[in-house]
């Protein structure tokens, strides 16, 4: 399809030279052709060489034709210049990597027409005028409906073809893949490219009578508003990120890069816009954020897990001597605080070596577990409970002075004297070791005196709970 379309007004009466200008127009909808097919970038600056290539030999030819010519040394040089110009700016735009984006098509050809236009209609119709014998020149009766404003031939032409490429723009920008707009210099809307009207399902006339904000996600609206009203405040590139609605109603994400649009004098005419949609990225996004909470949050209870396995005994499924640890330090420091009382039990079952001699270690570990389910049964949900080690217990009564522990440990000593076993007649007892905290004792000191009140309970006879040495209460006064 043409993007350029030859007009009678372009012809010089030079053959050879309007032979030559018809092929630049060629070439140029070549060029279009190769935008709005999709080609390659490759292709494009290939036409663009050819296109460069051509010019060159068009101009040498024409500037000998100029020599000839009756033109003054003034009008040749600048008609040369002209040339010139025209070459160098072909030449960066050869050297662009952005050839395919739909606002620099419609740049590159509205250059490429309005020069080629300008430069027939003046300095080439100049040559041809200079090498042409002059004619009589016959006057004409004004038409009774003529126009109050003379406009030339020439500026209508140019006019013509100037609108033309603007239609070939709308039809390049309606093959383009994204969704394109563009605003005046106050922000209102009047073009929507067939990608943006097809996504949110209107036609063109009811997207320019519409506000466009509608289509706008309403969390998305006052960002996307405000990056607006800047870029009107301060025209410079800006890329921003929100929804759009589709004619199904459902809300697909956009990356927009919003360009001002300034003539060469710097006068700032609007802006243009291209979105592309980036709803499969930003799933892709949710995904993996979705993703890494998940991942962190099974980190977090493995690592829990891995915690508690650390600080459980694997056969009692009571607290460990490294869980015991930590209660003795937390709960001595807490009561030294706050002035509060706290006794510590330490049981060992008697005679627990013959249990595993006679009766083995499954029967010895059975009889472990039994103890420490016994032990448990009989605590407050407060109170402390762990495997010092082998046939070892630690108990800790928070809130409970010595004379109540004492119970308390009784209790605990005589439901073990009951416990039942399958694999073994004999009766299972233990021995305990009280001791209450003393104000400004550590908790190993306190471990200690609990440690060696069992001692004097084995001593004893066994199967029987001893205290410490009699001590200051350890209360508020």
């Amino acid at each position: 399809m043409r993007f350029f379309y030859w007009n009678k007004n372009f012809e010089t009466g030079l053959p050879e030279i309007d032979r030559q200008h018809r092929r630049l127009v060629d070439l140029i909808n070549e060029l279009a052709s190769a935008f709005t097919d999709g080609s390659k970038l490759p292709q494009v600056q290939m036409l663009m060489n050819q296109l460069l290539s051509y010019a060159a030999e068009h101009f040498s030819d024409e500037e000998l034709l100029t020599e000839t010519s009756s033109l003054s040394e003034k009008e040749k040089s600048l008609h040369k210049k002209s040339h010139r110009g025209f070459v160098r700016k072909t030449q960066e735009i050869f050297q662009r990597t952005d050839l395919l984006q739909a606002e620099v098509a419609e740049q590159i050809l509205e250059f490429l027409t309005t020069w080629l236009i300008s430069h027939i209609l003046e300095a080439d119709m100049k040559i041809a005028r200079a090498l042409m014998p002059k004619r009589p020149v016959q006057a004409r009766e004004p038409k009774q409906d003529q126009s109050l404003v003379e406009v030339s031939p020439m500026v209508r032409v140019l006019i013509g073809a100037l609108s033309e490429t603007e239609r070939r723009f709308r039809l390049i920008s309606d093959h383009a893949p994204v969704l394109i707009w563009l605003a005046d210099s106050a922000g209102s809307r009047g073009f929507f490219n067939r990608a943006w009207t097809d996504f949110v399902g209107i036609d063109t006339e009811t997207a320019q009578n519409s506000d466009y904000m509608d289509f706008v996600h309403p969390d998305d609206r006052k960002a996307y508003q405000a990056v607006v009203a800047g870029l009107l405040e301060n025209p410079e590139p800006v890329q921003t990120e929100y929804r759009l609605r589709k004619y199904d109603g459902k809300y697909n994400w956009f990356l927009e890069k919003i360009l001002p649009r300034i003539e060469p004098d710097g006068l700032f005419m609007g802006l243009i816009a291209s979105a592309t949609d980036i709803s499969a990225i930003k799933q892709a996004e949710s995904l993996l954020t979705q993703s890494n909470q998940e991942l962190e949050q099974e980190v977090a209870r493995r690592t829990a897990q891995l915690e508690q396995l650390m600080l459980t005994d694997p056969l009692t499924g009571i607290g460990n001597r490294r869980r015991l640890t930590n209660w003795l330090e937390e709960e001595t420091a807490r009561a030294q605080r706050y002035r509060r009382p706290l006794t510590a039990i330490f049981f060992d079952l008697d005679h627990f070596k013959h249990v595993n001699d006679t009766y083995g270690h499954a029967v010895g570990d059975s009889v472990l577990i039994q103890v420490a389910k016994s032990l448990k049964a009989n605590l407050r949900q407060c109170d402390l409970l762990g495997r010092f080690g082998g046939e070892e217990f630690v108990v800790l009564l928070i809130e409970t002075g010595l004379d109540d522990a004492f119970a308390v440990a009784e209790r605990m000593r005589a439901a073990v004297s009951r416990l039942q076993f399958a694999d073994m007649a004999e009766q299972v007892t233990i021995s305990g070791g009280l001791a209450e905290l003393r104000p400004g004792e550590t908790w190993e000191k306190l471990l200690q005196r609990s440690d060696q009140a069992l001692y004097r309970a084995k001593k004893s006879g066994r199967n029987c709970c001893q205290t410490g040495c009699a001590t200051p209460a350890l209360v508020q006064k």
